[in-house]
């Protein structure tokens, strides 16, 4: 049986502003930072043998400051990355729905550039994260990601979207033999909420 538990990233100003932020490289707002430290001291209670995180800077700096608590091997994987948004990239929910009428509740109806779509995410999560389980049976695995790549990944393990995955949120899984379960999503009870 090997444990994973998905952590999404610390707070950003776009998160703040509600920007679709996507593949740009947004770092951490000072909540953010602060975030990070509140769950590295959640997390540093268990016992971890190595940490992944997305390579983009707000889920690799989050990472970072876990690790100056546990000081296990870290490693960046691109395939953690969150979802490429193509042109809605830093825009608001109301600038997309001006420029795109429509493209929010039937994104596949829409041509947009640069878009990957929502298969093509769940798939390349699934993959990434099961790969990095089969490298290391009976591991306890830290995954620094995104909030969209969470849920992408739960989506391909269950068929159902778990809904808003919140900053330094903890979504706990478990693979066995090719098999998932999933023991909890989005627990933020180490932010007081």
């Amino acid at each position: 049986m090997t444990e994973i538990c998905l952590v999404r990233h610390g707070e950003t100003l776009w998160n703040r502003q509600a920007r679709l932020q996507g593949s740009q490289d947004i770092p951490l707002s000072d909540i953010g930072i602060e975030q990070a430290r509140t769950a590295a001291a959640h997390l540093s209670k268990e016992r971890w043998d190595l940490l992944y995180s997305s390579d983009l800077s707000r889920a690799k700096h989050t990472a970072e400051c876990i690790n100056q608590r546990l000081n296990v091997p870290h490693y960046l994987e691109p395939g953690l990355r969150e979802r490429n948004y193509g042109s809605l990239e830093g825009m608001t929910r109301d600038e997309i729905e001006a420029r795109y009428p429509g493209v929010l509740s039937q994104p596949d109806q829409h041509p947009i550039p640069g878009l990957e779509t929502y298969e093509a995410l769940s798939q390349r999560v699934r993959e990434t994260v099961e790969s990095i389980a089969q490298r290391h049976p009976g591991k306890r695995i830290l995954i620094v990601t995104h909030g969209g790549t969470i849920n992408a990944f739960l989506h391909a393990i269950t068929g159902q979207r778990a809904g808003a995955i919140d900053n330094t949120a903890i979504t706990r899984v478990r693979y066995d033999c090719g098999r998932w379960l999933v023991d909890c999503i989005n627990d933020c009870s180490h932010l007081g909420q």
